[in-house]
């Protein structure tokens, strides 16, 4: 077969590997929180929406390409998914591409078979969320990095991939840092080019700054307590143990975690592949920059009690220079090979543990609510919620959702439905009398959600008692209080 032919094959090859696993789990991933807040965002007007993320927290971009592709009469969910399957798809491409610009053709296939079937990318890949063009974004950026290094054009994807980043996530200016920081290592011309290049990707960015200062910092606020209540060896080691394609996912994400041994020895050869890869000194200290510097400042700014490192996230800024010094170190030796192949495999195990995981699950709590409600109050009315659960009902209601008055409680936490922060949004001196008064439907269309922990929930169950409602419907975190309802299920 002649080389060119080969080649065809290989990357057509390599995007079906990518694209089969995230699109398969588009299809069967159940929908959860943050991409219910992607759906009501892109449902707003556009004032609408850049007035709601001044109260919410990330760029407007994710939002506003899910609004775009809705226009054309794609359901938003299905928008939402479909951008994240193409966006976490081209990243292997482009990785795989950087991987060969920089160790040779073979590195370049396997760094690119590695993200192909990786846990976290494939998770990325198949949810409304920002995380897949964040990968994107870096995958885009190194590519064109590697490209100028060696004397190739690409000065302006580069700008395009750091405004790509800075737009989509509050993480992306810092992989305009690693960028700006691997660029100043090249040798002029290409020097020039890529600090220039970042810089206008960076000033691109600057409408968006006067916004990001007004979102409140309870927006993220969540990020720090979960941060100090880490041990100390989960805080040492959460900037880079979920880069192993066999991590201890489950702990963090919607991801299952392999047996310990099989963790233990995933990571063992992932150690031994990086320290191959970096045998390759002359060319590979650039990767080794792009994922320690960006690791190592998370984590920095997180023991400083700065809201900036979540497990199973932050990652995409710095997987692809990590993967890409694994290929070059599975493309040294036939004993490298072999441990690629079982990485390869323990990714693909993995992710396809993660998609029966997903296929199987039963309706989550938002989903029993909502169709409890639509049983219950066949012709809608009042339902007066505690804590998040207003967009999750909300999307599940389906074509029911315009009988049905969502209403908070505190009436704060409706500007921001995106978070909730018991410590900020407390209720208003005499706000749940004046609830009970404004309450139109009788109390047969009344119903009441109490979170319980939250400061809230003893004022719910009292305007649920006077309201003559009963405690029906229990999920894990919050009981449901419908008229005439008893011996609520468990």
């Amino acid at each position: 077969m002649p080389r060119a032919q080969r080649e065809r094959f290989f990357w057509l090859g390599l995007a079906l590997a990518a694209l089969l696993p995230r699109a398969l789990g588009a299809v069967v991933r159940p929908p959860w929180h943050d991409e219910y807040f992607t759906l009501w965002a892109a449902g707003l007007p556009w004032s609408g929406l850049m007035d709601a993320l001044r109260l919410d927290s990330g760029p407007p971009l994710p939002y506003a390409l899910v609004k775009i592709v809705t226009i054309l009469g794609i359901p938003g969910l299905l928008a939402a998914r479909a951008l994240a399957v193409v966006a976490g798809t081209a990243a292997v491409l482009l990785a795989a591409s950087a991987a060969r610009r920089v160790f040779g053709a073979e590195a370049g296939w396997w760094a690119g078979a590695l993200l192909a079937i990786h846990p976290l990318a494939v998770a990325w890949s198949c949810e409304g969320r920002a995380y897949a063009l964040l990968l994107l974004a870096a995958a885009w950026g190194w590519d064109r990095l590697e490209a100028l290094a060696h004397g190739k054009g690409g000065a302006i994807g580069l700008g395009l991939a750091v405004a790509l980043a800075c737009w989509s996530h509050g993480l992306g200016p810092i992989l305009a840092v690693v960028l700006a920081v691997v660029g100043l290592t090249l040798l002029p011309p290409a020097r020039g080019r890529a600090v220039a290049a970042v810089a206008l990707g960076l000033a691109s960015h600057l409408p968006w700054v006067p916004v990001a200062s007004q979102q409140p910092p309870a927006a993220i606020a969540w990020m720090a307590t979960f941060w100090r209540g880490l041990p100390h060896a989960e805080k040492l080691a959460a900037p880079m143990r979920l880069l192993s394609p066999a991590g201890g996912y489950g702990a963090f994400l919607d991801l299952p975690s392999p047996p310990a041994w099989a963790e233990g020895a995933a990571a063992a050869l992932v150690l031994a592949l990086l320290a191959a890869g970096c045998r390759a000194w002359a060319v590979a200290w650039r990767p080794l920059l792009g994922f320690l510097v960006p690791a190592g400042a998370l984590a920095g700014l997180a023991m400083l009690g700065v809201p900036a490192l979540y497990p199973g996230r932050a990652e995409a800024l710095y997987l692809v220079p990590f993967l890409l010094l694994l290929g070059a170190g599975a493309a040294r030796s036939r004993p490298s090979r072999a441990g690629a192949s079982l990485l390869v495999l323990a990714a693909a195990g993995v992710t396809a543990a993660a998609i029966v995981l997903w296929a199987g699950r039963p309706p989550s709590a938002e989903q029993r609510v909502a169709a409890e409600l639509r049983q219950r109050l066949p012709e809608g009315g009042e339902v007066v919620i505690g804590g998040y659960w207003r967009l999750g009902i909300a999307y599940h209601l389906g074509d029911a959702r315009g009988r049905f008055r969502l209403v908070n409680y505190p009436a704060s936490a409706a500007a921001h439905p995106g978070w909730y922060d018991p410590r900020t949004d407390i209720p208003a001196p005499g706000e749940l009398e004046r609830l009970l008064v404004t309450m139109r439907p009788p109390a047969a269309r009344a119903a009441v959600i109490v979170t319980p922990g939250l400061a809230t929930a003893p004022g719910l169950e009292r305007l649920a008692g006077t309201l003559g409602l009963r405690a029906g419907l229990s999920v894990p975190g919050g009981h449901l209080w419908l008229p005439g309802a008893g011996g609520g299920a468990p």
